[in-house]
């Protein structure tokens, strides 16, 4: 079975679990274990469908790697299903499509995410292979050669993409030296860069137990869990963590960079450095951005600026909280000629957060869909698995899915423009990716512009061969 028809059984698994709602009636009891070897285990049951959820969360995210091999967490992420001390790339391909299995990777700055949903019938099959990934990954050479080939060429694609060369260039202006300021996928120089000895030492590093935690849920019992996966987890030995001083400089005056593109519209991002994820600020900051613009048509960014004004064809804004700091955008495409107005208007919208107080219809409305669309956001194991594995990473606490809505109705108006004042009131990076020369250099008040970045390298030759094919569901 190949990877689209393995994603329609599981979808279609899904939806008649929606129908039943029996996971929307009330979020499922979580049972908590560790092992010998300090893995964190959370369970939870939803026998509405034939299948089981394992979600690992390991920390190791890109914000460990050094500057000069930007993208190795990533790399290494989508490397473990290569090859294992055991199986071929090939075998392990196949074994995904005999059990309709899905399996997949996702790297982030903070942590690494594997998953696999493998129906119940199949548990000890999937198990077995699960953990030989994740235990027993070699990175062949060749195989690794072909994965770095294929994510050079995604990479050389995003050059004609204006949201992610903005993007990337935000970061880099905000977190400067931080570990944060890199892009979790790289350049193609350093992946080039990378060897399988890179790789083969951040897994060791890394990718342990006492560094991990598994979240199984579906169609299982914590008694089965003790009898049935444990025994293949607990041979897995722990391994003395790395320790590194995490500093987050962020910019302190307004870093404005211009980035000069022969195109029609302009994409721009404004934003500044907010609080980590756990911080307590979160909350108001969670409610006023999706006042501000994460909402839908009714947003505050939406009704001024798109559909009243007619400024951008998109706009919203963005609040992305990591374990050590967070950062805050308002993106908007607009056309090359209106990007100072459009400008001087998110400007305006900021002022009026930072100086007058939401209404309350405003404050009700946002505060019900948070609250009201938090259960349906984890109504699907693979959902609710991924929340309770970043909740247990960040120390949310294990009565956070309890305490939730509690912490949002508890935000008050002056919550909001007390955050707004702090976070708000000094905008650390600017950037804009358009024809410059037909945008106004005037700008906001601070330094003056700098000079503009050389645009991007025309398009080069891709790698030969895109790669070896995922696994189903990868």
């Amino acid at each position: 079975m190949n990877m689209k028809k393995t994603g329609m059984v599981f979808a279609l698994a899904v939806m008649a679990s929606l129908l039943t709602a029996s996971f929307c009636r009330a979020m499922p009891k979580i049972t908590r274990l560790q092992l010998p070897n300090h893995l964190k285990l959370l369970v939870f049951e939803d026998h509405s469908i034939p299948a089981v959820t394992l979600k690992m969360l390991v920390a190791a995210g890109s914000s460990l790697e050094t500057s000069s091999l930007e993208g190795l967490a990533n790399l290494t992420a989508n490397s473990l299903s290569l090859g294992t001390r055991s199986l071929s790339f090939d075998q392990i391909n196949n074994k995904l499509d005999f059990m309709g299995a899905t399996y997949g990777v996702e790297c982030t700055k903070d942590f690494v995410t594997i998953d696999m949903q493998v129906l119940k019938k199949d548990l000890a099959a999937g198990v077995s292979l699960f953990t030989e990934i994740v235990e027993h990954p070699v990175f062949p050479e060749d195989d690794l050669s072909l994965q770095k080939d294929e994510i050079i060429g995604e990479l050389q694609e995003d050059e004609d993409n204006p949201l992610k060369i903005a993007d990337r260039a935000f970061n880099k202006a905000l977190f400067r030296d931080s570990p944060y300021a890199g892009s979790v996928q790289g350049d193609q120089k350093s992946v080039q860069a990378i060897t399988r000895v890179n790789l083969l030492k951040f897994y060791e590093s890394y990718y342990r137990p006492n560094n991990a935690v598994l979240v199984i849920g579906g169609d299982i019992t914590p008694g089965e869990v003790k009898a049935k996966i444990i025994p293949k987890l607990i041979g897995w030995n722990p391994g003395r963590i790395p320790k590194s001083a995490f500093k987050t400089p962020v910019a302190k005056d307004t870093a404005k960079v211009l980035i000069d593109k022969p195109i029609s519209q302009a994409t721009i991002i404004i934003g500044c450095s907010v609080m980590a994820r756990s911080g307590a600020d979160y909350y108001p900051f969670l409610v006023l951005n999706q006042i501000l613009g994460a909402g839908d048509l009714s947003s505050r960014l939406m009704t001024d600026i798109r559909t009243k004004s007619g400024l951008a064809y998109r706009v919203q804004s963005r609040l992305a909280a990591y374990k050590h700091a967070g950062s805050f955008q308002v993106v908007l495409q607009t056309r090359n000629g209106s990007a100072e107005q459009a400008m001087a208007q998110v400007q305006q919208e900021l002022e009026s957060l930072m100086h007058k107080p939401v209404s309350e219809e405003e404050l009700k409305a946002a505060k019900q869909f948070l609250t009201g669309n938090f259960p349906l956001r984890y109504s699907m194991p693979g959902n609710f698995a991924k929340f309770l594995a970043e909740a247990e990473f960040y120390g949310l606490g294990p009565d956070y899915m309890q305490k939730y809505p509690a912490l949002i109705d508890a935000v008050t108006a002056g919550d909001i423009q007390r955050v707004a004042m702090k976070y708000l009131a000094t905008r650390c990076a600017v950037v804009i990716v358009g024809n410059i020369g037909k945008i106004k250099r005037a700008d906001f008040s601070g330094p003056a512009l700098p000079a503009l970045e050389k645009p991007a390298p025309g398009p080069v030759e891709k790698a030969p061969a895109a790669g070896p094919p995922k696994p189903a569901g990868k």
